[in-house]
């Protein structure tokens, strides 16, 4: 990205966010999920939130507590705000069943709590969105 966050326009469509996502995480590097917080209006909050070490599929109900810290977050900083979740893992473009089990997991956890702008799935040619 060429502008700062603060400077960034706001990201209010699934184009727009999957453009962040591209701008901000591009490629596959590495197994990790990150977490991207928007005020109300759309705009990027500074925090952004990368989590490593992830499995290559979730437990159901794992990610519950977390969501509900990030929410936490979120009503404090940007109430009525929204967030940005990616999966990012090598390999190719196609959807597998655990990027289905993480979509499942990330809707389920997060999606009860605050509005989901954008899930995502980081692959080696790019960035594709993600649906339960």
């Amino acid at each position: 990205m060429t502008t700062k966050l603060e400077d960034a326009p706001p990201v209010t469509t699934l184009q727009e966010a999957r453009t962040r996502v591209f701008d901000l995480v591009g490629h596959a590097i590495r197994p990790q999920l990150w977490l991207m917080l928007l005020d109300p209006y759309g705009q990027q909050l500074s925090v952004l939130i990368p989590i490593d070490g992830i499995p290559v599929r979730p437990e159901p109900g794992s990610t519950q507590p977390f969501a509900v810290r990030i929410n936490d977050m979120l009503a404090q900083e940007a109430p009525g705000g929204s967030i940005i979740l990616t999966l990012e893992r090598p390999g190719s473009a196609a959807l597998t069943a655990p990027d289905q089990a993480w979509a499942a997991e990330l809707t389920q956890s997060f999606g009860k709590l605050m509005r989901i702008t954008g899930l995502f799935v980081a692959h080696d040619d790019g960035v594709a969105v993600l649906t339960p």
